[in-house]
C-alpha cells in the first residue's frame, strides 16, 4: 500500500514535492512531483541536459583536471607545511606559521563569493584563465621564500587562485548532468585525491633530489599544464542572468543591495542553513587533519619521508571515496549516503586514530580507511546543494557556501597550533579531540538537513 506525505523541499528549483513511501515492496522510497504539470515541467527540465555526449565528457576531463590542482594543492598542503616548518622556518614559532596556511585556505574557500556570481553570468573561462595565472605565480614565489612574510605574499597569491578556479570547475558540472550528477561531481572531484597522491609524493622526491626550490618549481609547470588542459576543455552551458535594460538595476547602490538582500541568498531556508553548517563543522575538521596530519606523525616518532607517505595513502583511498559513493548516491539518495559516509569517517577518528595513533600499523589503516570515508566530504557536498538548489543559482549559493567556510580556516588552523602548542603527544591527543568533535557536529547538521527535507523516515532516497 502506498503512502503519501506532503514535505516542503526544494528540488531543481521547483518546491510542493510529495514524499511517496513505499512500504514492503521497496527499501527506499523515492521523491515525485506533486502534480501532471510539474511532472511535464521537470522531464522537459530532465531533457535540457545532455547527461553524456562529447562536450559533456570533455567538461568533465577538464574538471578532473583542473581539481587535480586546485583541491590537489589544498589535499597536500601539509606536505609543504611539514617540510618549510623544519627548514626555512625551523626558527619560527608555529603560530606564526600557521597564519601562512590559514590565510591561504581561507582565500581559497572566501573567493567562491565572488567567483560564484562571475561564473553565473559569465560562464568558466574568464575566471580560469585568472584562476591559472595566479596559481603559477603563487608557487613560483614560494619556491623563493624564505622569511614569513613571503610565504604569506606567496600563498596569498595561490589562494586567489584557488579560490576563483574551484567553484567554476565544480559548478560547471550542474550544467551538463542532472540524473548522473552525483556520480561525474564524484568523479570530478576524485581529481583532488589524485593531486594529493601525486603531489606529496612528488615533493617527497624533489625535496630530497632537487631541494625545496626547485621541488616547489616543478610543482608550479605541473599546475599550469593541468590548468592549460582544463582551460582548453570547461565550457559552461547556461548564464543565470539575461540582459538586462537600463529601467533595471538603475543604480550602482541597487545593484550591490541586491546582492547583500536577505532574500537573495536564502539564508531563511532551513535546509540551506543546515547544510552550509554541517559543511562548515566537516570541512574545517578535513582541513585540519590533512594540514596537521603530517606533523602528528612526526610527534609520533615517524619520520618526515614517512608523514609524506601516509598524506599519500589517505589520498590515494580518497580517489575511489569521492568517485563510490558519489555513484551509489545517484540511486540510494545523496543525502543518505553522505550521511553514511560522515558517521564512519567520525568513528574512525573516535576508535582508530584517538586511542592508538601511537602505531605506525594503526595510522596507515586509519589513513586508508578514513581516507576513503572522509571523500564524500568534498565531493557529494556540490551534488546535495544542487539538490535544493535552482541550477541557475548553483554558483552563487557555492560561492556564498565556500565564503562562510573559509572563516573557519582564518581561524581554525591558528586555534589549531594552539592547542598543538609545542607538539608533544599529549598536546597533539587534545588536537585529535577537537577534530572528532567538529566532525561529530558536521555529521549531526547533516542528518538535521535531511530530516528538514523528508522527516525521520530511513526509507526515503533523499
Amino acid at each position: 500500500m502506498v503512502r503519501t506525505q506532503q514535505v516542503e523541499v526544494t528540488h531543481r528549483g521547483r518546491s510542493d514535492i510529495e514524499l511517496d513511501s513505499i512500504g514492503s515492496d521497496s527499501p527506499i522510497g523515492t521523491l515525485s512531483l506533486s502534480s501532471e504539470e510539474q511532472q511535464e515541467e521537470e522531464a522537459e527540465d530532465e531533457e535540457d541536459y545532455p547527461d553524456g555526449g562529447l562536450k559533456a565528457y570533455s567538461v568533465i576531463i577538464g574538471s578532473f583536471l583542473g581539481l587535480i590542482v586546485n583541491l590537489g594543492i589544498i589535499n597536500s598542503i601539509g606536505a609543504v607545511q611539514a617540510y618549510v616548518s623544519t627548514h626555512q622556518l625551523a626558527l619560527v614559532k608555529a603560530s606564526s606559521i600557521s597564519w601562512i596556511f590559514s590565510i591561504y585556505l581561507s582565500l581559497a574557500y572566501a573567493l567562491g563569493l565572488v567567483a560564484g556570481p562571475i561564473f553565473d553570468r559569465r560562464g568558466p573561462l574568464e575566471l580560469l584563465v585568472v584562476s591559472t595565472v595566479l596559481i603559477f605565480v603563487g608557487l613560483m614565489s614560494s619556491a623563493n621564500s624564505t622569511k614569513v612574510y613571503q610565504f604569506i605574499l606567496s600563498f596569498v597569491c595561490l589562494g586567489l587562485g584557488n579560490g576563483l578556479g574551484m567553484t567554476p570547475l565544480i559548478g560547471v558540472i550542474s550544467h551538463w548532468f542532472l540524473k548522473k550528477r552525483g556520480n561525474f561531481t564524484g568523479i570530478a572531484t576524485s581529481g583532488g585525491s589524485v593531486g594529493g597522491l601525486v603531489f606529496p609524493l612528488m615533493l617527497r622526491h624533489s625535496y630530497a633530489t632537487y631541494g625545496y626550490v626547485w621541488a616547489m618549481r616543478i610543482l608550479a609547470f605541473t599546475c599550469l599544464g593541468c590548468m592549460l588542459l582544463a582551460l582548453a576543455l570547461v565550457r559552461g552551458r547556461l548564464k543565470r542572468f539575461p540582459e538586462q535594460s537600463d529601467e533595471e538595476f538603475d543604480s550602482k547602490w541597487d545593484k550591490f543591495r541586491s546582492k547583500l538582500s536577505f532574500s537573495t541568498w536564502k539564508l531563511n531556508d532551513k535546509k540551506y542553513i543546515f547544510v552550509i553548517a554541517g559543511a562548515f563543522f566537516a570541512e574545517l575538521s578535513l582541513v585540519l587533519l590533512l594540514t596537521y596530519f603530517a606533523t602528528y606523525a612526526i610527534a609520533q616518532g615517524v619520520s618526515e619521508s614517512t608523514s609524506l607517505l601516509l598524506l599519500t595513502v589517505w589520498n590515494g583511498a580518497g580517489i575511489l571515496g569521492r568517485w563510490l559513493p558519489g555513484y551509489i548516491s545517484d540511486h540510494i539518495g545523496r543525502f543518505n549516503v553522505n550521511i553514511l559516509m560522515l558517521t564512519s569517517y567520525t568513528l574512525c577518528i573516535l576508535v582508530m586514530w584517538l586511542p592508538f595513533g601511537y602505531s605506525l600499523k594503526v595510522l596507515f589503516a586509519f589513513s586508508t580507511i578514513a581516507g576513503f570515508c572522509s571523500g564524500s566530504i568534498l565531493s557529494l557536498l556540490p551534488a546535495c546543494l544542487s539538490q535544493i538548489t535552482p541550477v541557475n543559482e548553483i554558483g552563487s549559493k557555492y560561492g556564498l557556501l565556500n565564503a562562510i567556510l573559509s572563516i573557519a580556516n582564518l581561524f581554525g588552523v591558528p586555534i589549531a597550533s594552539t592547542i598543538i602548542g609545542n607538539g608533544s603527544v599529549h598536546h597533539y591527543n587534545n588536537f585529535v579531540i577537537l577534530v572528532a568533535c567538529l566532525a561529530v557536529l558536521g555529521t549531526c547538521f547533516w542528518t538535521l538537513s535531511r530530516v528538514t527535507i523528508a522527516g525521520v523516515k530511513l526509507n526515503v532516497k533523499v
